[in-house]
């Protein structure tokens, strides 16, 4: 790695180990966890000498961020996809609203998950579920449930009808979902969730 000099390599161990997780920590909008930077080779108690020196900047407990990352306003969610370590994915409330589909304006950030694991955080909505890799895509440094999955999850969830046909047609408005594209994604739902998209497709025309 270029730009370390003898002592900061003796200081901070493996010049390899801090490369390897600043990769890590690029795909995930430099955030990554404490362990991610042990898997990586780099012990917890050399974490101090790498928030002293100014090159991580501890975001949570078991959190940090490479220093100099370039904030964006979807640091929220970066940030906790991290902190779950690629197991958790933006649904339901939340990803209608980046999809830009319906106005929704969540109070908590929700996140899907098959990790049980306790956050440190109440603003977080958290539904424990496995998803297929077809009911989800790629936003950035994160995923995100496709605009297919979130009708139909908001669908199952309870928000009222007239909220869903504006989600709905807000999707096929903005070319991010079809008939078709529903149909398949609301396949082996039970028949209440199955008709409340059938009514929104009506409504969107």
């Amino acid at each position: 790695m270029t730009g370390w000099t003898d002592s900061e390599y003796g200081a901070f161990g493996r010049a390899d180990a801090d490369e390897l997780l600043r990769r890590l920590a690029v795909m995930q909008a430099g955030f990554f966890t404490a362990r991610q930077a042990i898997a990586h080779g780099i012990a917890s108690d050399e974490f101090n000498l790498r928030i002293e020196s100014g090159r991580w900047v501890r975001v949570e407990n078991e959190l940090f961020r490479l220093a100099g990352s370039v904030p964006t306003k979807f640091d929220e969610f970066a940030q906790w996809c991290a902190w779950y370590e690629g197991a958790a994915v933006v649904s339901h409330q939340s990803a209608a609203d980046l999809h830009g589909m319906g106005h929704l304006q969540p109070r908590f950030l929700h996140l899907s998950t098959v990790d049980q694991r306790t956050v440190p955080s109440n603003r977080l909505a958290l539904h424990h579920r496995e998803l297929s890799d077809s009911d989800v895509e790629a936003v950035g440094c994160f995923r995100v449930t496709t605009p297919a999955r979130t009708a139909v999850d908001l669908a199952a969830g309870g928000v009222s009808q007239e909220v869903l046909d504006e989600l709905v047609g807000d999707a096929i408005t903005l070319g991010r979902v079809d008939s078709e594209g529903l149909h398949a994604a609301v396949a082996g739902q039970p028949a209440a969730v199955a008709d409340r998209i059938e009514l929104a497709l009506l409504a969107a025309g």
